[in-house]
């Protein structure tokens, strides 16, 4: 491990303007870390980063510069070529669209702009500091600079569960005084000083039947892992056992023929979780790879060590709970020398559809649509006119906004929690009731002016449900690069989310053939019978063990807990939750977030 608890900062960067007046904030800020310092053409500072190494990439074309920060395997001539057709014609989309994961920085003649990926997996955010109005990657970094705290507001929000509604998740940071860019959008500073936030990116229409799909994502996720797996000596995959990280695992043996890929597989101790089965099964069948399997007895428990495993994070991480098993495999990972790590994480999210679709697919297809909807509500455990009536109900995203306002509190069927625009959002019952309502007339206020990502419910939702689980992959990959070991989510690569999204929801989800899509594209490039697994683990079990094992150290949390003196929960109802949660019907999300955000809350400083 490279991490002390604690002591360890993620590479950031700032982009300044133009102007005298950001000189000393550029000489504060090139003290640190000993950071990068790029210049404008007059000689004043640009941007300052820290901690990206060859990850940053500069090329120049005319009047247009460009920096490129992260994972992108085109090589500097071929951007540079772009570049210079970027300068000719004013239009920097290719560049935008290129493949990987990364920020694009571009300045020409006087205008400088910045964006970040179309998941939310590469973030900005953006505060004026001294009257200079300033674009980071990090909203620490910033609030450090403007001498403010933590947002008690935001980390309200924080505590929705699964996430907050799109008007609030992206209107607010974890610190006053910064300000959120939403992904797919763009921020710019212009030649007046000011600030503009600009949508760059709008998903596509469904369109692509399976088979032309498939084809497409074959190319562009064979892509994605083989850029990222190729050049390490070692590279090693996330191998859960599911369809997801399967594929990634054959299509990273397949880049890697001459070298081992290992796989890194976590044991369950729930006897019915057939994850492990699964992964050795998936193991065995690929060449050149090396298989590790952790052993569940020797694994930290969920819950375990929570005060001495933390990371030093920007905001809450889900794996709060569980840091002291996350740090376990990154020991692990960093002993085998791993230079690439693959992780499934977006998966689900990006390449199955929200069950919203099930209205439209009717009017393409009624017996089809039928057939799924019965197949859904019987996985799901409910019946298919509750699932019908609640696809057909969901009405405007206005209108969803107003009902999910009223019902924050409020258990939500499981007809009503698929096939709306949105996960409907929902607060612990320890939330205390004047802050229940605060965040209700927030959102109802939200709900006047908001615009959906997309006019179609279903593109809405996974974009939404994309960037919920992009939020979270970012904090795990900074977390990785703690340990030494760079992450990366295929799944979330741009190219991969827009094959998805082209393709007909009803080809790329059916309830009677698990991830067709994904099979259907991987299929030719793996060994036969890789991808049939149709069950799917779970980690409930997990967490209840580790809250009974632990339960004394989590409930000392709440006894003078940070967010009780924020005056946001009622630490006796937390306290009492956790006593009863193995009779009670509580989502264990709603523990383990809480916990994230005590924990995190209570060493948050800019």
């Amino acid at each position: 491990m490279t991490e002390a608890a604690g002591r360890f900062r993620p590479p950031w960067f700032c982009v300044l303007p133009d102007d005298d007046a950001a000189g000393p904030l550029a000489r504060r800020l090139a003290r640190q870390d000993a950071a990068r310092t790029l210049m404008h053409s007059s000689g004043r500072p640009w941007l300052i980063a820290f901690g990206w190494g060859k990850r940053l990439r500069t090329v120049a074309a005319g009047p247009l510069k460009v920096v490129l920060i992260g994972s992108c395997p085109v090589s500097t001539t071929r951007l540079r070529v772009l570049a210079t057709r970027a300068a000719e014609t004013g239009d920097v989309e290719e560049l935008a669209a290129l493949p990987g994961s990364y920020y694009l920085i571009t300045s020409c003649r006087g205008v400088r702009s910045a964006r970040g990926d179309v998941a939310g997996l590469n973030r900005l955010y953006y505060a004026s500091v001294d009257g200079v109005r300033v674009i980071s990657s990090s909203p620490r970094q910033l609030a450090h600079e403007v001498g403010k705290g933590v947002d008690e507001r935001w980390v309200a929000l924080r505590l929705f569960a699964p996430h907050a509604p799109a008007p609030l998740l992206f209107s607010r940071s974890p610190y006053e005084g910064v300000t959120p860019v939403p992904p797919g959008h763009q921020a710019t500073l212009t030649t007046t000083g000011g600030l503009a936030v600009t949508r760059y990116w709008t998903p596509p229409t469904a369109a692509l039947p399976l088979e032309m799909a498939a084809e497409r994502l074959r190319d562009v996720l064979a892509k994605a892992v083989a850029s990222r797996t190729a050049s390490p000596p070692v590279a090693s995959v996330q191998l859960s056992g599911g369809l997801d990280s399967a594929a990634l695992a054959a299509l990273a043996a397949r880049a890697r023929p001459a070298s081992t890929t290992v796989l890194l597989t976590v044991g369950s101790r729930a006897a019915d979780n057939p994850d492990e089965r699964w992964a050795r099964r998936t193991a065995a069948l690929l060449d050149g790879v090396d298989h590790l399997v952790l052993d569940p007895g020797a694994y930290p428990r969920i819950f375990q060590d929570l005060h001495t495993s933390q990371f030093a994070l920007d905001e809450p991480a889900s794996f709060a709970a569980s840091a002291a098993r996350f740090r376990h495999t990154l020991r692990v990972l960093a002993e085998q020398g791993s230079g690439a790590h693959l992780n499934g994480q977006g998966g689900d999210e990006t390449l199955l559809a929200p069950l919203s679709y099930l209205p439209q697919a009717a009017g393409r297809s009624p017996y089809r649509a039928w057939w799924h909807l019965r197949g859904h509500a019987a996985l799901n455990r409910t019946s298919s006119l509750s699932l019908a009536r609640a696809a057909a109900t969901a009405g405007t995203y206005r209108q969803w906004l107003i009902r999910a306002a009223d019902r924050l509190t409020v258990p939500v069927s499981p007809a009503a929690a698929l096939a709306g625009w949105e996960a409907p959002p929902r607060l612990p019952p320890w939330m205390l009731p004047d802050v229940v309502c605060d965040l209700r007339n927030e959102l109802l206020a939200a709900a006047e002016t908001a615009e959906p990502a997309s006019e179609d419910i279903a593109t809405h939702g996974a974009v939404m449900r994309i960037r919920s689980v992009a939020r979270r992959a970012s904090l795990y990959r900074d977390a990785m690069e703690a340990a030494g070991v760079p992450s990366h989510f295929p799944y979330l690569d741009r190219a991969v989310i827009e094959t998805a999204l082209m393709t007909w929801p009803e080809e790329r989800t059916d309830p009677w053939a698990p991830k067709p899509l994904l099979t259907a594209a991987v299929a030719p490039l793996a060994p036969p019978d890789l991808l049939v697994r149709r069950d799917k683990g779970h980690y409930n079990h997990e967490i209840h063990t580790g809250l009974a094992t632990h339960h004394r150290e989590v409930a000392e949390l709440f006894h003078g807990s940070a967010l009780g003196k924020a005056g946001l929960i009622d630490e006796g109802a937390v306290r009492q939750a956790l006593a009863e949660a193995a009779t009670r019907r509580i989502p264990p999300a709603f523990i383990t977030e809480t916990v994230a955000v005590e924990l995190w809350l209570r060493s948050a400083r800019p």
